[in-house]
């Protein structure tokens, strides 16, 4: 699916509508939209200092697998969840620590797409470059499809100020296998806010996921997680996360394109376009006149910035 992968600095200064097509080629392999679905819910963020593996590099280790434990509250989970949570940590068939990611990116706007991650898979599927789908059924459960076999449902089982707890059930039944692949996931899911001496905010996300496949060999499962299924979940967090900057970056030079896309939303309830077009204008006020680092630069997207007149003081909107 995906040929390369490159870094992350490099990845954000492409070109937007090349960013998102390479996020948007969801893998289309089993077991992996079990991990996908979890990369999609992202929580609020919170104080949090990371520890253990660099930014930018995935850990199976046993110490990064050992803090994430650590951090899970099963007392603080009702019976129901810890017990989902329990099942597959007594049976992981295998763990991985997503690269831990930094954007730059204004927090109520961050905070808004991560506790609504079914927004951003709507502009997605408005700008036409996926068929993946991911459904609200309230505020802590969602469907997810891919249109190619695999199905999963997800439900945030805890939501703090600096965690949150995500299970997902996946089921893959297509082509690839004569029969049907089952699996769970549980997601721990760590953000932190940072205000720079600049006045720019830069949120950071870590991702733990603790996978369980029913009646699937442990040690092919290891295989595809190693190569190329493993490289493709690292970089579209990489990439969705990188992309949560750039609806930031996009509300604070033209939040006027933000409130056309809002319109735009199929699949989301008027209350959330309503309260996207709020975020948006927020973030315009809050951060004007604030300066923009180019090292850390996350481009504005290009489909909507071009959907209408800029907002913002001309050229800003075609900065790269």
């Amino acid at each position: 699916m995906f040929t390369g992968i490159g870094s992350v600095g490099a990845a954000r200064r492409l070109q937007s509508a090349a960013v998102l097509r390479r996020l948007l080629l969801l893998p289309k392999r089993p077991l992996a939209a079990v991990f996908c679905t979890a990369v999609l819910l992202v929580g609020s963020p919170a104080d949090f200092i990371f520890a253990g593996e660099p930014i930018g590099k995935p850990s199976t280790s046993r110490s990064a697998r050992d803090e994430a434990l650590r951090v899970i509250p099963l007392d603080k989970l009702p019976a129901e969840a810890r017990g989902k949570v329990t099942a597959v940590l007594d049976n992981v068939s295998l763990y991985r620590r997503l690269p831990i990611q930094s954007i730059d990116c204004e927090p109520d706007m961050f905070r808004f797409i991560m506790d609504n991650p079914d927004v951003m898979v709507n502009m997605w599927r408005v700008m036409g470059v996926t068929n993946v789908s991911l459904d609200r059924v309230d505020a802590n459960h969602f469907r997810c499809t891919d249109g190619d076999g695999t199905t999963a449902r997800v439900e945030v089982l805890l939501r703090t100020p600096q965690l949150q707890i995500i299970f997902a059930e996946g089921l893959y039944d297509g082509p690839l296998f004569p029969r049907p692949i089952r699996g769970q996931c549980v997601a721990v899911l760590q953000y932190t806010t940072n205000r720079k001496a600049s006045g720019r905010f830069e949120e950071t996300a870590q991702l733990d996921t603790f996978l369980h496949v029913d009646n699937f060999g442990v040690e092919l499962l290891t295989k595809l997680f190693q190569g190329l299924v493993g490289r493709t979940i690292d970089h579209n967090f990489v990439e969705t996360v990188s992309f949560i900057g750039s609806v930031s970056r996009t509300a604070e030079l033209n939040p006027r394109g933000m409130r056309h896309m809002a319109a735009r939303l199929d699949r989301v309830d008027s209350d959330r376009r309503e309260q996207l077009v709020a975020v948006s204008d927020q973030v315009a006020g809050k951060l004007a006149g604030v300066k923009y680092s180019e090292d850390e630069e996350n481009p504005p997207l290009s489909e909507i910035v071009q959907s209408t007149a800029v907002d913002a003081p001309a050229g800003k909107a075609s900065k790269r």
